[in-house]
């Protein structure tokens, strides 16, 4: 009998787990594009990987290098999922250079980065998501 009572004890434990850790999931093509924003990234190339939180943004580069830095929203556009950032560097210096333009794929996740200097494109990147870390 105890063993009965153990055993459907351990059967309710796992149900409640595996229930609210389906619904803790959310899915990433209903995420707004500040939202979706938010997290671990990093570039096809395994070269580069970004790490987004509200409003900081961590860069690490395949030599291990980091550089802390924060952004603001410049604009965005849900229906387009695009979204543009300004980019402030560590000493807080804001540049042309430093605004992105980024365009997430419909389940967003992927997105495009493009940064554009006096009208001309001079870089396009592109990410792929990986998880929901902000830090390294």
């Amino acid at each position: 009998m105890l063993r009965r009572k153990s055993l459907i004890y351990l059967l309710v434990v796992v149900s409640v787990f595996f229930i609210g850790g389906c619904s803790a999931m959310v899915q990433r093509d209903s995420l707004k594009v500040d939202k979706a924003l938010i997290g671990h990234w990093v570039n096809t190339a395994g070269t580069l990987d970004y790490y987004f939180s509200d409003t900081a943004l961590i860069k690490v580069e395949k030599d291990g290098t980091t550089t802390n830095m924060t952004y603001t929203i410049v604009k965005t556009n849900d229906t387009e999922n695009t979204i543009t950032i300004q980019v402030n560097d560590p000493s807080g210096t804001v540049l042309e250079a430093n605004k992105k333009d980024i365009k997430f794929s419909a389940d967003k996740k992927t997105m495009t980065e493009t940064v554009n200097v006096l009208g001309v494109k001079i870089s396009e990147v592109n990410f792929n998501y990986v998880d929901s870390k902000t830090n390294p």
